[in-house]
């Protein structure tokens, strides 16, 4: 085969072991392809420079072609600015489940006063694009809540309304909402399953009938929202079964988002699926018998260059309700406070301290860095007690190296405890189970 143009693959190309053949990656090009065990030798030779591409096979040049190798490096995945402020962490519910152990206030929250502050703060420091989500808690708890929420509008960025919707029972406070939604904000309620008694069984009180009415006095004052309802594994037969019944409850045409649970709060692990394969398996049953339409996660040959997780990387900031700041929506590594270093400074300084994984010690030679970008930094905290540390051994990049084989590049954000279930479901000796050392914050700082 003779090409157009010269190409050559990037210098730094690595070929990484797999059950049949092995996988091209180029950290410097955050490229990875599949290289079949009769053509390993061939590329073994390219990468020594003793040949050129042009001895390849023709549909392994053209394969690696269409994974990006003779292109330019591959680009970050677009991530935004973002604050996400809790200004309470009281809520009307006792959810077995909740990643932020809510219920009770913390001593000493924010005031009205301190949260604008912030919230006047934010478009200088994050600009046009910046994010802003406001939660809790319940965060409709707090009587200013709408109040700050339109503040925000007013300084027009995109803002997010995180509650469970029950505090909307009375039609006043749906109204204004609704008023906040006319004007552009977006307003995510949350269900912790499609029935009263699944729903409220895992929400420590009455919860669905009062959410319901919560979501109708917000339609009739003009008002919209996104259900999130939320999938655990004791419920997808509910799900399934009850998913057309709930549509009926709700305004015609609402978006439900599925939601699952993750290890932070009060989440130990009951509520989340054991295995990548068990959560696509409960989404395909609810579309078959729901009749929903769930998008597929599809394979693709190119993935986004990850030099870490955004949290880790400072391009986000979150303020707990007792003015403590954290990089990341886990809120497991504190940062600062806001009544001592404050906003500014906290901001400033997770955006002047990155923590690449190409910076990691554990990850400065692995070849995956700019592909897995050493994880979820608030997991790391979880499973190795250290942000800079992440739960990787030789079964983990060698799992990896498996899925990208087979173009599967959303695995590179699967939690930990998937790739672990992948691995044996693959035969890669693997450790039989990952446990957090840690203990989330959450459960700590009350």
């Amino acid at each position: 085969m003779q090409l157009t143009e010269a190409v050559a693959l990037p210098q730094d190309c690595v070929l990484l072991p797999l059950f049949q053949g092995g996988l091209l990656v180029s950290r410097s090009h955050a490229v990875f392809c599949r290289v079949p065990a009769g053509s390993v030798p061939a590329v073994e030779e390219v990468m020594s420079g003793r040949t050129s591409v042009d001895a390849l096979d023709p549909e392994l040049v053209l394969d690696l072609r269409k994974h990006g190798f003779f292109d330019a490096p591959r680009p970050e995945k677009d991530d935004p600015p973002s604050v996400q402020l809790q200004i309470t962490n009281a809520c009307n519910l006792l959810c077995t489940y909740c990643c932020t152990n809510s219920g009770t206030a913390r001593t000493d929250e924010m005031t009205y006063e301190e949260v604008c502050d912030v919230i006047d703060r934010i478009p200088a420091l994050l600009g046009r694009r910046g994010r802003v989500a406001i939660l809790g808690g319940e965060p409709l708890l707090v009587p200013w809540a709408v109040d700050a929420a339109s503040r925000i509008l007013e300084r027009d960025l995109d803002l997010t309304l995180f509650t469970n919707g029950m505090p909307m029972v009375d039609p006043v406070l749906a109204g204004r909402v609704a008023g906040l939604v006319k004007r552009g904000a977006q307003v995510r309620i949350s269900l912790a399953g499609p029935t009263a008694e699944t729903c409220d069984s895992f929400s420590g009180t009455s919860r669905f009938e009062t959410a319901v009415s919560a979501i109708s006095n917000l339609y009739a004052a003009g008002g919209e929202a996104v259900i999130d309802l939320m999938l655990f594994p004791q419920h997808v037969d509910d799900v399934a079964g009850e998913f057309h019944a709930l549509r009926k409850r709700l305004p015609p045409g609402i978006k439900i988002a599925l939601g699952i649970a993750y290890l932070s709060g009060r989440e130990s692990g009951e509520h989340v699926f054991p295995s990548r394969y068990e959560l696509e398996k409960a989404l395909d049953r609810i579309a078959f018998e729901a009749g929903e339409t769930i998008t597929a996660v599809q394979p693709s040959p190119l993935a986004h260059r990850r030099e870490g997780c955004g949290c880790a990387l400072g391009h986000h900031l979150h303020l707990r309700s007792d003015g403590s700041l954290f990089p990341c929506f886990k809120m497991e590594e504190k940062v600062g406070h806001l009544r001592v270093e404050g906003f500014e400074a906290a901001l400033k300084k997770v955006r002047s301290n990155p923590h690449p994984a190409a910076e990691l010690p554990l990850c400065r030679e692995c070849t995956l860095a700019t592909l897995c970008g050493a994880g979820c930094r608030s997991d790391n905290y979880l499973y190795t007690t250290e942000g800079d540390l992440p739960l990787c051994d030789t079964w983990r990049v060698r799992v990896i190296s498996e899925l990208l084989a087979d173009d599967w590049v959303t695995a590179l954000d699967w939690p930990i405890h998937h790739l672990l279930a992948e691995a044996h479901r693959r035969g890669i000796e693997a450790p039989v189970e990952v446990r957090p050392r840690g203990i989330s914050r959450h459960c700590v700082d009350l």
